[in-house]
């Protein structure tokens, strides 16, 4: 009997959190058609469980076995946020608080007149036409049928939107902060991010999850982005979540011909966290980069689930996804090459690295090749490893301690993913949160 509660509760976790689109609807017409499209997603599509070949590495018990509230409905108190501000984001930023727009704490003056920004609400207000012609537009062509992006779409209430006129280069980077506030009672946040680059323009995103508490949420976050003829897109996202929620993220990317989108995924929060992003050429002649870094420890699971689509010929894509993992941590790749018959010309790099510093620790890697064209250099591997004592036992002797000598060593395996991200306040960020994780691991030295 209870096994078949818990399939029960399992069947109807999302739908059941429907009963609270009532407080959404009737606002926006344009909004709740696509929410209502998302809820008819929702209602009609099975929740995953591990019997699925996408899933079956890690149980989503921890995400349904709890009640959640929608997070506009709760009262909660704002602490003082200014320490995570970025200082090449003074004034290009935008702010958003358990999943709504915080003019208060936003400024985007520093940002050319001719470029479109703003939260997504205040412009549905607006009936502002750029928004409405591509809101939605590159989640459904990439996730369509797909549960937690229904469900995003289904609450969609707020969030980012960023316009880059063509030929228009932005110098200061972007900087989209989405802060979830402790509480006494868990919630779920569905925010939304776009971003769309026109011809020959240039934008640097950094897309960051912050969480304030040691609070339980669900945060299901979502981004579209299209990079037009020529444009140069760097989008960087760090998740920094509590380490009780759940955060189960998609982004969705389409790459026009001769267009460059670079991406960097660095993961640190949250008890349960699964990034899918799904990288889609529209035209010959690109370049794309899916990169990632993941430390994680205690019982964290992370999993990335990505898919770099080749549609059509002369590409190159490269994707190197770093995993550190600590403790009972337990870490999933699962990275698809897929080459479509008529795409020629691909080169194309996939690698996952991974680092155990605890025997306990988990480690499942798939990376993957989906080939249908016969031109193309696609190559793919991963590696599990320890830090080696040989290398520990020379640093000590060369006057370094324990904490010092195992931090050099963790900074070297994830400086390659670190070096790439152009904001100097970013990499000094991530550099603190590799000491930050060293700091914790004294102790998790291999014992047999």
């Amino acid at each position: 009997m209870a096994k078949v509660k818990q399939q029960q509760k399992e069947r109807t976790f999302l739908k059941d959190l429907l009963d609270y689109q009532g407080a959404l609807n009737g606002k926006s017409k344009y909004l709740d058609e696509v929410r209502l499209k998302g809820a008819e997603t929702v209602r009609n599509t099975p929740f995953p469980t591990k019997k699925l070949e996408d899933w079956k590495f890690i149980s989503l018990r921890d995400l349904y076995k709890d009640t959640y509230k929608l997070a506009s409905e709760l009262e909660v108190n704002v602490p003082d946020i200014s320490s995570h501000y970025l200082p090449e984001s003074q004034d290009s930023r935008l702010v958003f608080i358990n999943g709504s727009f915080s003019a208060e704490h936003s400024s985007t003056e520093a940002l050319p007149d001719e470029v479109v920004i703003g939260n997504i609400a205040s412009l549905v207000e607006e009936d502002n036409e750029l928004l409405e012609k591509h809101l939605n537009k590159y989640l459904d062509a990439n996730f369509d049928g797909e549960i937690f992006s229904a469900f995003n779409s289904a609450f969609l209430k707020d969030g980012a939107f960023v316009y880059i006129p063509e030929g228009k280069k932005v110098e200061a980077p972007i900087h989209f902060l989405y802060i979830q506030t402790d509480a006494d009672e868990h919630y779920f946040t569905t925010s939304r991010s776009v971003v769309v680059a026109d011809k020959e323009s240039e934008v640097t995103i950094v897309e960051d999850h912050i969480g304030l508490g040691d609070n339980k949420y669900f945060n299901l976050p979502v981004v579209e982005v299209n990079a037009e003829e020529e444009s140069y897109v760097k989008h960087t996202k760090i998740q920094r979540d509590s380490k009780e929620a759940i955060h189960i993220a998609r982004t969705a990317a389409f790459v026009a011909k001769h267009a460059n989108y670079e991406s960097y995924t660095i993961t640190r929060g949250a008890k349960l966290s699964r990034n899918e992003p799904r990288i889609s050429q529209r035209d010959e002649e690109v370049e794309f980069t899916v990169d990632g870094l993941v430390l994680i420890d205690g019982d964290q699971v992370s999993d990335t689930h990505s898919v770099m689509d080749h549609r059509f010929s002369h590409c190159d894509s490269h994707q190197l996804h770093k995993c550190v993992i600590n403790g009972k941590a337990h870490s999933v790749f699962n990275g698809k090459i897929f080459v479509r018959r008529d795409a020629q010309k691909i080169e194309s790099f996939q690698e996952n690295r991974n680092l155990l510093l605890s025997r306990k620790g988990l480690v499942n890697t798939k990376p993957q090749l989906e080939i249908f064209a016969d031109d193309v250099v696609c190559t793919h591997g991963a590696t599990v490893g320890q830090l080696e004592e040989d290398e520990l036992f020379y640093l000590k002797s060369r006057g370094l301690n324990e904490e010092k000598a195992r931090e050099l060593l963790i900074y070297a395996f994830a400086l390659e993913t670190i070096e790439n991200i152009t904001v100097d306040s970013v990499q000094e960020l991530l550099v603190q949160e590799v000491h930050n994780f060293t700091n914790n691991q004294l102790d998790s030295q291999l014992v047999a």
